[in-house]
């Protein structure tokens, strides 16, 4: 039968008519000219993974799979690239095979139809089949513990990113199995694996195989599926499909597609990571390294002879990034990892470390290697330095081929070969990023790795090779602290190195990480001490469980801590309809006291010169200081010139508050040539207390956590070059000072607005002011009372006078472990069945990492009098309502144009209770970046005046100044 053309001719061939497989079968299909045979494309993937092994997979990762498989590094390899190439084995089935009738009607004659089914996944024929076979060929047979039969037949099952249950019925021949077919098609099976095996020579078949080891097998076996399943890749090998299918044909075959896979790895950016040696001088020239930096080079090379994990605990200011990059790279070489992965908390810290990242690997890379360099969060695709080579990015092309004939698109798009750190556009597409050599972006992308989502073992796979690096490690709740040990647990069972960074841990948290670490790494339970040290930092040996705790000598600095009464003011959200558009969802008064108490503080900048930053609990709070601030500065007069108020906060289109920014990093940063010369003041909310280097001369915050206040203290005269560029204004050329505002009631007790206990808890608030009073007027010495304060604050010691306060928080985070444990995957050595990975088909997306935290992302739009939307007020960007060409897809372009519009908004009632207001519209649904994004429709006047929208009874108003309102 005609396939199309001569060459669907050629593939023609009956497995009884002398060949050994039947080349009919198809296994890719889509929109190629003609079927792809399912041999070639099992004997590809098969070679794709002797490929990755070769010259991507990192030597650490290769360690782990051979360790778990009880084989040689060597011999691991084999086995491995053998079970890929069985892994779309149960295509060979009447339902499977049925999916595409012109290719199904040159088998008819030879294969019945009797058990077909569509609803019988080939992926789950594929562990049917290969469970019961497995075991006639050696393999270790039964259910229990790690027998082999079944644990490869459940990888392979699992081989498009959610794994199938292992069944007693599964390997009993006597249970017959309708939906894989016939005898006909039984004997078509056993004849590719024939085949197959004899082209891939396996070694022998080990007895048992962990679930460590078939994870991440299983991951390597998706990746080389998914780089072999691009269709210019079988456009090509459909050039050279073989007349027949013997073994001595497939062997050709397989040669051929190993050349083409090698250089498909190197296009797709994969890659083992090379960076030069030296000492942090070298690596980083332009800072002499102080006591830190001094001690972690001196002393960690003569303690890493393998994987460990660093805890670096240092006060703030002192180059921890710069110490965990050089620090990484040694306890790489060590471990024989071969890539770095730097977690942050939020999307807007991880912005600006990707750049601080990837400039460290331009200047350290190997000379002629390129280094692909990924930033992973939500919105990355829309930071200017990820995107700034890859103009021509079309989420709509690089499509990969699936079962069934279906086409599944991924980003892709044109590179500039130039840029030797730019993430390929290979690596740009969904679940692919943690597969480059270098990697930046938020915590979460590593700890979906311990939540049951499809494809976490992909992630397994990309931190198999590289040292994570965890960055303010304080900054997580105790949920995201549950994963996160979680997480330890399973890369220190995987010999993964780990560096975690923080300026104000409390002790407990610090040991419970390295305990759960060295617990992963010994495979039992560590319940030795772990004693920390500040500032300094522990190390502990994975494979001895051994921990070394280095403490080293810092110059004292003075910080002045002054508390401020104010008024608390409450806050009204339900403002009337009548008040300026400006105005909407700010508090309705901002207390005169308040007002005052902060201008009085900012006054010497006025007068003379000078920064400072404002740091507010809430978004209203940040907007209605911005605005009585603005309003002041606008009346005063300096010598310096005219002063500037800025702000910054989350609920601020994307584009802006990348903007801002780039703008607060660049003017308060550490090159001073751009510090402002007139008075500056910069009005924020927490956004600015996490890993942005700024320097400024005063801040002034509202009563928070210890830990956050002492953050944000970090930001107050940090870096040395203000001061001997003479930058410094003389009113502040004293200590370092931080103003905290105390909110007090009407008979002067401690009042904390409520508002505000739906950020902070309640009781660090009350034991941060009282150990801030039982100390003032006496000043901070950092970092000799550091350690000691975060310890008192944060206390988990439960006693018989705690308050009601205390009670809540013990009773609130005990509740957020349970919940923790109840998601996530078990401690590796506790997990019998690879389902118990992925124990449900939920998408990550749906699976929140951060407990409490649900958000809508919204796009504010304005509708003319005609009822067009519009992006902007000035009506010169439609809202994207539809997209382009036959499918209507909307382009890059189209996107990039809303996501660049939109911010983050807490979901709530607002949202359920007027759903019509706020739907987009319905050609979003079929985006995968489009579907779950709201609009908020601002009625637009001719004369351009912009009203406010009306959700449910809250009213927002976008502000060209001020961000989102409401």
């Amino acid at each position: 039968m005609d396939l199309g053309g001569d060459r669907g001719e050629r593939c023609t061939a009956d497995a009884g008519n002398g060949a050994a497989v039947d080349l009919r079968l198809w296994g890719k299909y889509g929109s190629l000219p003609w079927a792809y045979p399912l041999a070639c494309h099992l004997v590809d993937t098969g070679a794709a993974v002797e490929v990755l092994w070769r010259s991507t997979v990192p030597e650490s990762a290769r360690l782990a799979v051979a360790r778990e498989l009880g084989a040689s590094v060597e011999d691991a390899g084999r086995l491995v690239a053998f079970w890929a190439a069985l892994h779309d084995i149960g295509k060979i089935t009447p339902g499977f095979q049925m999916q595409v009738p012109k290719a199904f009607a040159a088998l008819q004659g030879s294969y019945t139809t009797v058990g077909a089914s569509g609803r019988f996944r080939h992926e789950e024929a594929s562990q049917r089949f290969l469970h019961r076979v497995l075991a006639e060929l050696g393999y270790g047979h039964g259910l229990l513990g790690n027998a082999s039969a079944a644990r490869v037949a459940q990888l392979l099952g699992g081989h498009h990113g959610c794994f199938y249950g292992v069944q007693p019925r599964h390997a009993d021949p006597r249970v017959p199995c309708p939906e894989l077919g016939g005898n006909e098609w039984e004997r078509a099976r056993r004849s590719v694996l024939r085949e197959v095996s004899a082209v891939f020579g396996p070694p022998a078949a080990p007895r048992a195989v962990t679930v460590l080891g078939g994870a991440v097998a299983c991951g390597l076996v998706v990746l080389a599926d998914w780089l072999v399943s691009q269709e210019d890749f079988l456009l090509d090998q459909l050039r050279d499909v073989p007349a027949e299918a013997r073994e001595l044909d497939l062997r050709e075959h397989r040669d051929r597609s190993a050349g083409r896979v090698a250089a498909l790895a190197r296009e797709a950016g994969l890659g083992r990571l090379s960076l030069r040696g030296g000492s942090f001088a070298a690596e980083f020239p332009e800072y002499p390294p102080n006591a830190l930096q001094s001690s972690v080079a001196a002393d960690l090379p003569g303690l890493v002879t393998g994987p460990g994990l660093l805890l670096v605990m240092a006060p703030m200011g002192m180059g921890k990034t710069e110490t965990a990059l050089h620090a990484a790279r040694l306890m790489g070489d060590a471990a024989g990892t071969s890539g770095v992965f730097v977690t942050l908390p939020t999307m807007a810290t991880s912005d600006q470390m990707y750049r601080r990242v990837r400039a460290y690997a331009q200047r350290r890379r190997a000379p002629d290697v390129d280094v692909a360099v990924t930033l992973l969060h939500s919105m990355s695709w829309l930071n200017a330095a990820y995107q700034d080579t890859a103009d021509g990015l079309d989420v709509d092309r690089g499509p990969v081929l699936t079962g069934g004939g279906q086409v599944q698109a991924h980003a892709a798009g044109e590179d500039n070969a130039g840029a030797q750190t730019a993430a390929t556009v290979w690596l740009r597409g969904r679940k692919r990023g943690l597969l480059a050599p270098m990697a930046v972006g938020t915590v979460d992308q590593a700890l979906l790795t311990v939540l049951p989502v499809r494809h976490n073992v992909l992630r397994m796979l990309g931190l198999a090779g590289k040292v994570l690096v965890v960055d303010e490690v304080h900054a997580y709740d105790a949920y995201m602290q549950y994963l996160l040990a979680r997480l330890l647990t399973w890369l220190g069972a995987l010999r993964v190195p780990v560096v975690l960074l923080s300026a104000t841990l409390p002790g407990q948290v610090a040991a419970r990480l390295v305990r759960a670490y060295l617990t992963g790494a010994g495979g039992k339970a560590y319940r030795g001490q772990v004693e920390v040290a500040y500032p300094g930092w522990v190390y502990a040996d994975a494979a001895s469980a051994v921990i070394t705790t280095r403490p080293f000598e810092v110059a004292s600095r003075t910080l002045a801590v002054d508390l401020v009464d104010v008024p608390t003011v409450s806050e009204d959200v339900s403002a009337p309809a009548d008040r300026p558009a400006a105005d909407v969802g700010l508090p309705v008064k901002d207390g005169a006291d308040r007002a005052a108490v902060v201008k009085a503080e900012l006054a010497p900048l006025l007068r003379e010169s000078g920064c400072a930053m404002v740091v507010c609990t809430t978004v209203a709070e940040a907007q209605q200081t911005f605005v009585t601030l603005r309003e002041w500065c606008s009346k005063a007069a300096s010598s310096a010139g005219e002063p500037r108020v800025m702000l910054l906060h989350a609920r601020m289109p994307a584009r802006q508050r990348e903007a801002l920014t780039e703008e607060v990093t660049r003017a308060f940063g550490r090159e001073v040539t751009h510090r402002p010369r007139r008075p500056t003041i910069l009005v924020a909310t927490q956004v600015a207390e996490q890993s942005l280097d700024l320097d400024l001369d005063l801040v002034v915050s509202d009563l928070a956590p210890i830990a956050q206040l002492l953050q944000r203290a970090g930001r107050c005269q940090r870096h040395q070059q203000v001061d001997d560029e003479d930058l410094r204004p003389q009113w502040a050329r004293r200590n370092p000072r931080l103003v905290v505002l105390v909110p007090r009631g009407p008979d002067g007790t401690l009042e904390l607005p409520k508002r505000w206990t739906a950020v902070y808890d309640a009781s660090l608030l009350r034991r941060t002011y009282e150990l801030l009073a039982d100390r003032h007027p006496q000043p901070v010495e950092i970092p000799a009372d550091v350690q000691p304060m975060v310890e008192q604050v944060y206390d988990e010691t439960f006693h018989e006078d705690l308050s009601d306060d205390e009670i809540t928080r013990f009773a609130n985070d005990e509740a957020a472990f349970g919940i923790a444990a109840t998601v996530a995957i078990k401690n590796p050595r506790k997990v019998l069945d690879l389902s118990e990975l992925t124990k449900t088909e939920i998408d990550e997306d749906l699976v929140s990492t951060r407990l409490g935290a649900e958000s809508v992302r919204v796009v504010c739009c304005y509708v003319d009098d005609d009822g067009t939307r519009w992006l902007d007020r000035a009506r010169t960007s439609r809202l994207p309502v539809t997209g382009y060409g036959p499918k209507r897809r909307f382009t890059s372009a189209q996107v990039k144009a809303v996501l660049s519009e939109s911010l983050p908004l807490r979901d709530g009632a607002w949202r359920r209770r007027d759903r019509n207001t706020t739907a987009p519209p319905a050609a979003w649904a079929d985006n995968p970046h489009l579907r779950d994004v709201l609009v908020l429709p601002h009625r637009l006047d001719p004369d351009g005046t912009v009203h406010p929208v009306t959700v449910d009874k809250r009213m927002f108003y976008l502000d060209e100044a001020l961000g989102l309102t409401g």
